[in-house]
């Protein structure tokens, strides 16, 4: 059997389903993830779970959309297990990361020398990883980044993640470790590999040529007040050429960037205001120039990430994918869902989901997909 392997189901009874995964998968993993349509009774597959692998670390996340070995899929579950062989493996639950993360930061720092990563290491990047799950809808993920890079003395710690959703429902997300679970938390997984990884991060938007000046701001709100002194709809609607009151139905594909070693940080718009504010799905920062954005081929794109991704391996065992609601929504729009499959497919033992954000190192990502890989990196 492999080292990772990944599967996904259609079997909405919680029992039925987790039963015809586990067929497929390792029989005692060190890590079990899985990632659940809102269709599915969170709660009954976090049992059916915790009593099918007693033995292992599970982490479950609910989705805006699964991705499993075929690709994108919806209304599904999908799971992925690590062998003991790829690494070490813990997860730690935080129940609030809105209001007062920092008073779980102790449970961080006694998780990591659980495992046996050294906090104080003048090389933490390669000292392990972490996987972080937020839930949605709480504009904490943020917070909850800073409090996880905040337990090492020296930054460059290697974070990757995403935000839990609710089938584009912005109700309630749940996220889960080890039989319990959070509406208003968080997951994190420390890993301390015995195998090489790989993240790279896609990004399908360029510049329009137009830039804008955050005026006025909430980051904590993720509100945008004004742009260029005025309201921001309004800017935002005349730099798209379009009216205020269609702003939202036109911004999907044109996110705001910053831009970082030539590539583009995505902030995506969330909610017109009635004010003419603009919340996002991310913190935007008073005093920033941000560029307005515009897409690439999204085929083209992927293309080049996955020819790019396993160009770095001789070996690949497994992929976990982390990918914007936003983007998921255009494909579906764009009729594009199918040519990505063909191309995400060629990925082994893919898994992962659509998200309400990405997390990767000390950065929330908007429109973004994150990819890590595990297995034998080629020689530079």
């Amino acid at each position: 059997m492999d080292l990772i392997c990944s599967a996904i189901t259609k079997l909405k009874q919680a029992k039925q389903a987790v039963d015809e995964l586990a067929l497929t998968i390792h029989k005692d993993p060190a890590l079990l993830l899985f990632f659940a349509s809102t269709s599915y009774s969170f709660d009954e597959l976090v049992s059916c779970f915790t009593n099918k692998f007693p033995k292992s670390q599970i982490v479950g996340v609910t989705t805006t959309g699964e991705i499993g070995p075929t690709g994108f899929d919806e209304f599904s579950l999908s799971v992925q297990s690590y062998a003991s062989q790829i690494g070490k493996f813990q997860a730690t639950l935080m129940t609030d990361i809105a209001k007062y993360p920092i008073f779980e930061r102790q449970k961080l720092v006694d998780t990591a020398k659980q495992l046996g990563i050294p906090l104080h290491s003048k090389n933490i990047e390669n000292e392990g990883l972490a996987f972080v799950f937020p839930v949605g809808l709480q504009a904490g993920e943020e917070k909850m980044l800073s409090v996880v890079n905040s337990i090492f003395e020296q930054d460059g710690f290697p974070i990757f993640g995403g935000t839990a959703g609710d089938d584009a429902k912005f109700e309630a997300t749940y996220v889960s470790v080890n039989g319990e679970f959070t509406t208003t938390g968080g997951a994190v997984i420390f890993i301390k590999p015995s195998v090489d990884f790989y993240i790279i991060k896609e990004n399908n938007f360029e510049s329009m040529g137009k830039k804008v000046k955050i005026t006025k701001a909430d980051p904590e709100k993720r509100i945008v007040y004004e742009m260029n002194g005025r309201p921001a709809a309004e800017v935002f609607a005349q730099a798209l050429g379009v009216s205020v009151t269609a702003l939202d139905k036109n911004w999907a594909l044109h996110p705001l960037g910053r831009k970082l070693n030539n590539d583009f940080y995505n902030a995506s718009p969330f909610m017109l205001r009635e004010s003419g504010a603009i919340e996002f799905y991310c913190q935007v920062y008073e005093g920033t120039t941000l560029e307005i954005l515009q897409p690439r081929d999204a085929i083209v794109e992927m293309e080049k990430t996955i020819d790019n991704f396993t160009n770095h391996f001789t070996q690949l065992n497994g992929v976990l994918a982390c990918n914007c609601i936003l983007r998921k929504q255009q494909f579906q729009q764009e009729r594009l869902m199918e040519k990505m499959n063909e191309r995400l497919k060629q990925l082994p033992n893919l898994c992962g989901f659509s998200s309400y954000g990405e997390q990767l190192n000390k950065s929330q990502l908007n429109q973004t997909m994150l990819l890590i890989g595990f297995g034998k990196l080629r020689a530079e």
